[in-house]
């Protein structure tokens, strides 16, 4: 009786304690994951200028300017728990890397993944980091120089909007575009 007693503390530990912190791990894919890895940038948007000639925000992008037009650079959305593109988000990044193609020298596209609520935060970064990824690998393959181009992972602390709906949650499962000299 006192083993059963001993055992059921020792399991009762294990489960109250739990994992105190987690390593998080981004497998990559491609073959040039290494450099792209050199090309994160971890900075707070708030804390940056943004190039001038953004005109405006949207809900679902950013208008700038572009060799003399304004353009809508739309946002990337993400299905729950994915990071891949779907045909439909293909076509937008195909025409976003059209309209970038003619951004001045000096400018960066830098790609910021989002998340929901949903999971760890450790998760969350995990999964943005996956999402900017793979929208940097779908404009490099689209012409626009792998040099220009970094990403950043916000996980769940950048929300659009914090309603507990389902279109709320896929509302903030986005990678967007911000034009940065």
């Amino acid at each position: 009786m006192k083993k059963l007693s001993i055992y059921s503390f020792l399991i009762a530990a294990v489960l109250f304690t739990g994992c105190s912190q987690k390593e998080v791990e981004v497998s990559n894919e491609s073959a040039n994951s290494e450099s792209a890895l050199n090309n994160v940038d971890n900075s707070n948007v708030q804390n940056e200028v943004v190039n001038d000639e953004m005109v405006e925000s949207t809900a679902n992008g950013f208008y700038y300017t572009i060799n003399g037009q304004k353009v809508l650079v739309e946002n990337i959305y993400f299905g729950f728990d994915k990071y891949n593109l779907t045909d439909d988000m293909k076509a937008v990044a195909k025409s976003n890397a059209a309209k970038l193609s003619g951004i001045q020298a000096g400018t960066t596209i830098k790609i910021e993944g989002n998340c929901d609520e949903w999971g760890t935060d450790e998760y969350n970064y995990a999964l943005g980091l996956k999402r900017a990824k793979v929208v940097k690998d779908a404009l490099v393959m689209d012409g626009i120089a792998d040099s220009s181009i970094s990403v950043v992972s916000f996980g769940e602390s950048n929300p659009v909007c914090s309603d507990k709906t389902k279109d709320c949650w896929q509302k903030n499962r986005r990678s967007e575009h911000k034009l940065v000299k």
